[in-house]
């Protein structure tokens, strides 16, 4: 082979190389989006692979947004959380999946730190404000008052060996405070598995971060009345009656029930919570909107990890 030639074919291959290494190093931003618990889960994240992988990757975190759903709605009658509602009272421990177990055993945690602001038990209220809100009407005090006869995080009881007892007679649990964070919280986790950590999970607004975008310190994050905040490895929720509430007579109650008095909150403030996960954000932006203002500041042992801010919602 003449020495030109010999040559000409080295130097192809090396540029091969280099285009090669160039692709493989390059990171590539990729965007999905699922519905799913009421809401719609987006993904974005950065990778160094195909976008044939990357959706492959997104579908396994959306596959396991769609268990965590099937085991944890209460709107589905056959759910896990409902067939464990219907177990109430009968004196029985039922053993349960290991998400439903740690959702459970972290909601206690909350109502515990919360003074009882926060509350999976809560569900026979939210019950009665869902019928309420259709039928635009407020509900009965009695009502109110029999509701809440089955609430109470005492009742619940987590107990060794993925076992849980709900001791009062017509209980139903709603994760409906807690559940879309820790859904956030799994989209990641299943990104890790593959390798992937600069990646965001937003679930209707309860958001989990991993590591920030290639060359930024964080990502970028809108919240009610603040500057825009660059953050990473950490939770962030708002929540609010903006958009869910029943008006009657002038009067906004909030979809947000407060598990202690049993009626929708009428304060109007959005509580925007940072904590190190979704799942902390999601069950601590619940519990502050019950306890308002005052009720935080009074409330003798805060978190803290958390870091909170309260607008005043002029909607």
């Amino acid at each position: 082979m003449r020495l030109a030639s010999w040559l000409g074919i080295l130097l192809i291959g090396l540029c091969s190389q280099v285009v090669s290494a160039q692709t493989k190093s390059a990171w590539n931003r990729y965007e999905f989006t699922h519905p799913q618990m009421g809401t719609i889960f987006r993904l974005i994240f950065y990778a160094q692979t195909d976008s044939v992988t990357a959706a492959v990757w997104a579908k396994d975190a959306f596959d396991a947004v769609d268990s965590l759903n099937a085991s944890m709605s209460d709107y589905l009658p056959e759910s896990e959380l409902n067939r464990l509602s219907k177990q109430s009272g009968t004196g029985f421990s039922v053993p349960v999946s290991a998400n439903l177990w740690q959702i459970l055993y972290l909601s206690e945690q909350f109502s515990a730190k919360s003074q009882g602001a926060f509350d999976v038990t809560i569900g026979p209220l939210t019950r009665l404000w869902r019928r309420a809100r259709n039928l635009k009407e407020v509900p009965d005090s009695t009502d109110i008052r029999k509701a809440l006869a089955a609430v109470g995080n005492q009742y619940l009881i987590c107990e060794p060996q993925q076992r849980i007892r709900l001791q009062q007679p017509g209980m139903r649990l709603d994760l409906g405070g807690i559940a879309q964070g820790f859904a956030a919280d799994r989209c990641l986790k299943v990104l890790r598995k593959y390798g992937v950590k600069r990646a965001l999970a937003d679930a209707g607004g309860d958001i989990a971060l991993g590591d920030p975008p290639p060359g930024q310190k964080g990502w970028d994050i809108e919240t009610p009345g603040k500057p825009k905040l660059k953050l990473s490895n950490c939770g962030i929720t708002t929540s609010g009656a903006t958009y869910r509430y029943l008006e009657v007579d002038g009067r906004r109650y909030s979809h947000i029930v407060d598990p202690r008095t049993g009626w929708g909150l009428t304060h109007r403030v959005l509580v925007t919570v940072k904590a190190p996960d979704a799942t902390t954000a999601d069950a601590w932006a619940t519990a502050i909107s019950v306890l308002g203002q005052q009720g935080w500041q009074n409330l003798p042992s805060k978190p803290k990890r958390l870091r909170v801010w309260l607008t005043e919602d002029k909607l």
